[in-house]
């Protein structure tokens, strides 16, 4: 495709955008010294901008720190010492080719003390949050400083070189919250009625307009919907877009709302929700208003993206994970190599580790997180052979990075397919995501000089005949089977082995093993009308999943009535007419099943690996057969045993 839509220019009142493919706000993992800017996160939105976007915006940006700051990863513009920075970030995300914005912000009611120095939160209205922390209702002076705040804070952006600031208006925070009727309870002129919880959203609008003027182009971010009981609907987002339409020169259509869980993970569609989960909010708005509109929420595939604007839902289309996952979706697309495309799994994994660890990582895109690598690329010494026993995921990793560094590559798989874990992704429809990246990794490791050999397994005689410099060790691992009567019964099936054809599992079915691997499995099994019980040893299911993977898997779980979960139970036997567990007190319960999944765990491929350790000077284990766990920690033990390697 030529996708001719997406790369029409756009123009937003004085600016002129290069194509209709914007990097939207995303939130930082850590600051750098005295909570400004580090390079490292300069280097993050700069990637952005040389990946061919029109628009790179940095996200989360607080107009009074004092009061508004809701994470630890924001600055504030009403910090003078931050300016030179922010000069600095426009500059870097110039010289990348694209324009310039940045999201300004307010936490209000969401806002911790101990991050606004002890002091209550303020919003919109008063009460006491589930942390029993009190919430202060804003006073008219609040409203007034706060809106002249977020005035100052665009004067002072648009003065440190940025080409357009974004109001955030939506997912929860302060102007959502003044707009939502499930935190404005006020019953002065900023809340009740619509136009009356409108009020504060339109006047920081008029102060904004006047500190920047016209011609300066202004976006507001703004939830469609709030996607949660009790909350507004796309009707009142329709409202919404019409009070601000002639007001500001973008609408960004987003959706949810922080204050709940399950909303704040359709916000951020994951794996079960569809591509462009949220583009038909920016569909219903784009009628009724003016003003260009901008559509956001799970757009990673082209021909869906050109589709929608070829259909006229919208003006334009902002990522954040697509951007993460492949930042040169941009240029990939404009020279026609659609075909190298890094897709996202929409996984999570890049929010859950800031949430967790306070860094960002991408479990299909290993320089994230450490851009300036990228920038400042780590010189090969030494060309080398290198043989990779394992055609996993972590093994074709290292074989693409290691030949893109100049090395010769040999790349043994002892299937007749690469893939490795990955193929447990062909049995359910909402794996798709993590299908395409196989096929990805697949189709670049055969389209680079790579001496790929399938049903090969490495051994004394072939290490002999290739004589590398280098052995990498991708072997994997095996599925754990519990020491239990019947385990290696009839009517038990290894979990990573269900495939796409699942007509010989029973009606009733008991899934051993509760982790990732096991509910996913289940939550499938389930869809397609058998019933389901999930043992799990542990008292909590999904343990080993990532935060928003797991909030929206859990839910999926909870909503799927065919789904019976048994946390704390202990598998003692399997018999062809079902499971024997005992709980923590070691009470019996039995559980009829038809067929019996095994997803207990996985073990390392040890023997394999240490047979292989004396055959080269210079020998590495990277992925399962190191020690099992998650894709992202194999694919990055790929990429940086690839990047060690003829280092001196």
């Amino acid at each position: 495709m030529s996708f001719q839509h997406l790369f029409q220019p756009l123009k937003v009142s004085g600016l002129t955008l290069k194509n209709r493919l914007l990097s939207a706000p995303t939130s930082l993992a850590e600051l750098g010294a005295g909570e400004h800017y580090s390079p490292a996160n300069i280097a993050y939105y700069r990637l952005r901008a040389v990946g061919g976007t029109a628009l790179v915006t940095v996200g989360d940006v607080i107009v009074e720190i004092s009061t508004g700051r809701s994470h630890p990863q924001q600055v504030g513009m009403d910090d003078p010492t931050v300016t030179p920075y922010l000069v600095e970030l426009a500059d870097a995300i110039h010289s990348g080719g694209a324009a310039a914005g940045i999201e300004l912000d307010h936490g209000g009611a969401l806002c911790s003390p101990e991050l606004i120095g002890g002091k209550n939160a303020i919003g919109p209205s008063g009460y006491v949050d589930e942390w029993g922390d009190t919430v202060e209702e804003m006073t008219q002076a609040d409203i007034v400083r706060i809106a002249d705040a977020f005035g100052t804070a665009a004067a002072t952006a648009k003065d440190c070189g940025f080409d357009l600031v974004m109001i955030h208006g939506g997912h929860g925070w302060l102007l959502h919250q003044f707009i939502s009727p499930l935190t404005n309870h006020r019953t002065d002129r900023w809340g009740g009625s619509f136009e009356n919880r409108m009020r504060f959203p339109l006047l920081v609008i008029d102060r904004v307009r006047a500190a920047v003027g016209n011609g300066f182009p202004i976006e507001f971010r703004m939830s469609g919907s709030e996607r949660t009981v009790g909350g507004y609907d796309i009707q009142t987002g329709i409202k919404i877009a019409a009070a601000i339409d002639g007001r500001v020169d973008l609408i960004h259509v987003s959706a949810g709302t922080q204050q709940n869980s399950y909303s704040a993970v359709l916000m951020h569609p994951g794996i079960f929700q569809q591509h462009g989960e949220n583009s038909g909010l920016a569909a219903a708005i784009k009628p009724v208003v003016k003003t260009p509109v901008v559509t956001v929420g799970a757009f990673s595939e082209p021909e869906l993206m050109e589709q929608f604007l070829a259909e006229g839902h919208a003006d334009a289309i902002a990522m954040g994970r697509a951007l993460i996952a492949d930042p040169f979706l941009p240029k990939k697309l404009l020279h026609g190599q659609r075909d190298e495309l890094i897709p996202c799994l929409r996984c999570g994994e890049c929010q859950s580790s800031m949430i967790k660890n306070r860094i960002i990582r991408c479990t299909v895109n290993p320089i994230i997180g450490r851009e300036l690598e990228y920038f400042h690329p780590i010189p090969t010494h030494l060309r080398r052979k290198v043989l990779i026993a394992g055609g996993g995921p972590a093994g074709m990793q290292a074989a693409l990075t290691a030949c893109a560094r100049g090395h010769t590559v040999v790349l043994c798989e002892a299937e007749n397919r690469l893939g490795g874990a990955l193929k447990f992704a062909d049995s359910a429809d909402f794996k798709r995501n993590m299908r395409l990246y196989r096929e990805h990794l697949i189709h670049m490791v055969r389209s680079r000089p790579i001496d790929l050999r399938l049903n090969t397994t490495v051994t004394n005689a072939l290490v002999k005949e290739i004589a590398p410099d280098v052995i990498i060790a991708a072997v994997g691992a095996d599925p754990l089977i519990l020491p239990v009567p019947g385990a290696t019964g009839e009517t038990v099936i290894i979990g990573a082995d269900i495939g796409a054809d699942t007509s010989k599992i029973g009606k009733t079915v008991v899934v051993i093993g509760g982790g990732l691997i096991g509910c996913e499995t289940a939550l499938h099994l389930a869809r397609e009308g058998r019933k389901v019980t999930i043992l799990e040893m542990r008292e909590e299911l999904a343990a080993d999943c990532s935060r928003m993977h797991k909030i929206n898997l859990i839910h999926q779980l909870e909503q799927e009535p065919n789904i019976t979960p048994a946390e704390g139970m202990r598998c003692t036997a399997i018999t062809g007419a079902g499971v024997t567990a005992v709980d923590c007190q070691d009470g019996e319960v039995f559980f009829p099943a038809e067929t019996v999944i095994m997803a207990a765990g996985m073990v390392a491929r040890s023997a394999t690996v240490e047979a292989l350790r004396t055959l080269a000077q210079e020998y590495y284990v990277i992925g399962d057969c190191r020690r099992a766990r998650q894709v992202m920690q194999a694919v990055r033990e790929g990429y940086d045993t690839a990047v060690s390697i003829g280092l001196l």
